[in-house]
This record gives structure tokens, C-alpha cells and sequence, in this order.
């Protein structure tokens, strides 16, 4: 099994339903408060970038030389439950204190980068991690 693409997938999945949700469900929230859906539409975009590279990650990994570590797709997978997610909720009228973990999600995606560069570097070495 490889967790990157069936996590990418069914990330990618849930980013168009949140997506077509925030188009056609939230109008009446966003005409009250045009913030939020500034803050929505972010988060969508985030979620679904990320998920498509989850998805790519699990492909590149099928390569026998390529080695990606399996914590390099859980941080990730973690990082858009924090940021996307936390701000969903928020827009849903979920607790206040979950928008708190957004910034978490943020970090999280340049540390997910950032791991893809040393991943990168890694194989471009032929080394193991």
C-alpha cells in the first residue's frame, strides 16, 4: 500500500467536495462576512495543491531508486488537516480555537517543502535517508 497516493486521494477528493460546498452552499455566509471567504478559498487552494502533490510523491515512490520516506507524506497529510481543515471549521461555525491551528498548517507545508528538497537531494545521491 502506499499511504502518499491513497492519502493524496482521498485528500484531493475532499478538496473538491469543500471546494463545490464553499461555491454553492456558503453564499449567504459569504455576503455577510466576505473575509471568510477569502480565508475559504485559500484554504481549498491549499488543500487541493498539496493533495496533487501527495499524489505525485506516491507515483514518484513506485520508482525502484526513489526513496521517500513514509514521515515525508504524514507530515504533509497532517500539515492540510491543520490549515485547511482548521479553517473550514471555523467557517462552519466550528470552535473558535481551532483557526488557532492554521499557522501549525503553514509551517508545516515549508517543512514538507523543505523535506521534498532533502528528499530530492537524497536521491540525487543515491543514498538512503
Amino acid at each position: 500500500m502506499n499511504g502518499a497516493l491513497i492519502t493524496g486521494s482521498l485528500l484531493g477528493a475532499s478538496s473538491i467536495l469543500f471546494g463545490a460546498y464553499g461555491a454553492h452552499g456558503l453564499d449567504v455566509t459569504f455576503n455577510e462576512f466576505p473575509k471568510m471567504q477569502t480565508a475559504y478559498q485559500n484554504a481549498v487552494d491549499y488543500h487541493m495543491l498539496h493533495s496533487i502533490l501527495l499524489v505525485v510523491v506516491g507515483i514518484f515512490s513506485y520508482i525502484p531508486r526513489f526513496f521517500v520516506p513514509s514521515y515525508f507524506w504524514m507530515v504533509l497529510s497532517c500539515s492540510i488537516l491543520a490549515f485547511s481543515f482548521s479553517i473550514y471549521f471555523w467557517v462552519l461555525g466550528g470552535p473558535g480555537w481551532l483557526i488557532k491551528l492554521t499557522p501549525f498548517g503553514g509551517i508545516g507545508f515549508v517543512v514538507s517543502w523543505l523535506l521534498l528538497l532533502r528528499v530530492a537531494w537524497i536521491n540525487r545521491l543515491g543514498k538512503r535517508m
